[in-house]
């Protein structure tokens, strides 16, 4: 597949979802679309843009279709994507979240409560 057709699959919000639900493994198409507030038809064209990009594969079992993440076509992303990045040493990383040490709470006594015992 070309760069051109995988970046445009990839363009949607929707089918990039579909890509990080598949990246663990093979799933049937109605638990992908269980994940989606859209109706059927929407995911399962989502889910033909994403074939014929060949970013996943589909698999049938009985009535069943299983589709999975075509991983060689991502590596192909990555490969077109790498000299374009900075190298990983240059990368900034993010600075360590301070530690906050509060003072401890010092129970103070109210000079009033003597007198109240009194009255």
């Amino acid at each position: 597949m070309t760069i051109e057709a995988i970046s445009k699959a990839i363009g949607d919000e929707s089918r990039r979802k579909i890509i990080e639900l598949l990246k663990d493994g093979e799933m049937p198409a109605s638990s992908i679309f269980d994940q989606f507030d859209y109706a059927a038809p929407t995911i399962s064209r989502h889910l033909s843009v994403l074939k014929e990009a060949g970013i996943v594969s589909t698999r049938r079992n009985g009535v069943f279709i299983y589709y999975a993440l075509e991983k060689e076509v991502l590596v192909q992303l990555a490969q077109w994507l790498t000299p374009l990045l900075p190298p990983t040493s240059h990368v900034a990383k993010a600075a360590p979240k301070e530690r906050v040490i509060r003072a401890p709470k010092v129970k103070t006594e109210n000079p009033f409560d003597k007198f109240q015992s009194e009255f």
